[in-house]
């Protein structure tokens, strides 16, 4: 909008009955609640900053604007728990770092994994040794059965010793397929054992360690533990969420109601991050009307993978409405007079004040609904002088 120092005002308030004052000084002693016309002398004008602009229709993106707080999405938070009893050993991870699923975050020292790891060890060391005598009964069995297989094709020994050679063969070839299955059983086994206590079948490291694991990427929030601590199986050791998405929760009027829908987009801005927008939509209308204050729960998901959004952190979150003609004025020219909405609008001897009924607002633009029309000229930089001047005692 144009805007313009208004200059060249003649000194005087007036209205049809008042007098004129006879000093340089501006008196609204005399029947000032009468007197709505205001004209100053050039020079006050410029000592104020005095600044006019006209109102006009222009086509505008208006936007409904909520106050909102931040809030972690339940689902995507969690506790992170020992899965032993046993003393802390390492504590790899502290508040506001961000971790990958699967990373470590803590080792625990325990003496029943050290117990699973040990007869896990024997039984394998036991088994490998039944593997081993079974090579060696299938190589002798297998040495015996060429031998006996040549000798009856030369028909020098009997049909019967020949299928014995290779019945003992067979039964041998089938010992060592058992046992390596077996083995290999107890090897998963013993795997899976461990690592739902956190630990792992290393024959090279028996200490009873069990490592504590993020089970999804996220921000530790909180850590309750320390080096050292005994702590039980089931035990919380950190508090963490995935805050890549959080929640904007806004309390909205009734009468803004129709105009929120259900997967409307939004953006919402706070003061710790003026020059971020972030970026959501609505996937939450409450039913219910809180009888208190009159308002209904709403509900934004907004990404925030730049993680700038912190639970309870406050802000304002706005709801873009489709664009529309209207006769517009800078906010700054409005008013406030007895709890109603106020202008100063330039007339022929100075500047009068008028009553206006507002609308939406937007980039620091106001609708106006009744009270002025396009192409009148109102006052925005001095208009609270011009109210004060007026209204003083």
């Amino acid at each position: 909008m144009k805007q313009r120092i208004f200059f060249g005002i003649l000194f005087s308030l007036f209205l049809t009955g008042c007098a004129k004052p006879n000093n340089n000084l501006i008196d609204f002693r005399k029947d000032k609640s009468a007197c709505k016309v205001l004209s100053i002398p050039a020079e006050t004008a410029q000592s104020i900053g005095l600044k006019t602009e006209i109102a006009q229709i222009e086509k505008v993106s208006f936007q409904l604007k909520f106050n909102g707080i931040v809030k972690q999405v339940p689902n995507k938070s969690f506790f992170i728990a020992s899965p032993v009893n046993g003393r802390v050993v390492k504590v790899l991870v502290e508040p506001n770092q961000l971790v990958s699923g699967g990373e470590k975050v803590a080792e625990i020292s325990s003496q029943d994994v050290a117990e699973i790891q040990f007869d896990v060890t024997k039984e394998e060391i036991d088994l490998e040794g039944e593997v081993e005598k079974a090579k060696l009964e299938l190589e002798l069995s297998k040495t015996n059965f060429e031998r006996e297989s040549k000798l009856y094709e030369d028909g020098i020994t009997a049909k019967k010793d020949y299928l014995e050679a290779e019945s003992k063969y067979k039964v041998a070839q089938n010992n060592l397929i058992i046992l390596e299955k077996k083995k290999q059983s107890i090897t998963e086994l013993s795997e899976k054992r461990l690592s739902i206590l956190g630990s792992h079948n290393n024959p090279n490291s028996l200490g009873g360690f069990a490592e504590v694991s993020s089970p999804g990427r996220a921000i530790i929030l909180k850590r309750l533990i320390n080096p050292g601590e005994v702590v039980d199986k089931d035990k919380i050791l950190f508090e963490a969420s995935d805050l890549s998405e959080v929640f904007v929760e806004s309390q909205i009027y009734e009468k803004d109601l129709p105009k929120v829908i259900l997967g409307e987009k939004v953006t919402f801005t706070t003061e710790a991050s003026p020059k971020d927008i972030f970026h959501g939509v609505i996937n939450y209308i409450s039913q219910v009307v809180d009888p208190q204050t009159r308002t209904v729960a709403v509900r934004a998901k907004i990404q925030n993978t730049n993680y700038k959004l912190k639970p309870e952190m406050f802000g304002k979150m706005f709801i873009s409405l489709s664009d529309k003609e209207a006769l517009v004025i800078t906010k700054q020219a409005v008013q406030k007079v007895d709890n109603k909405d106020v202008v100063f609008v330039k007339a022929q001897d100075g500047f009068k004040e008028v009553k206006v009924k507002l609308g939406k607002e937007t980039d620091g633009l106001v609708e106006v609904l009744s009270g002025l029309r396009p192409s009148q000229e109102i006052v925005t930089q001095g208009s609270f002088w011009l109210k004060s001047e007026l209204h003083s005692d």
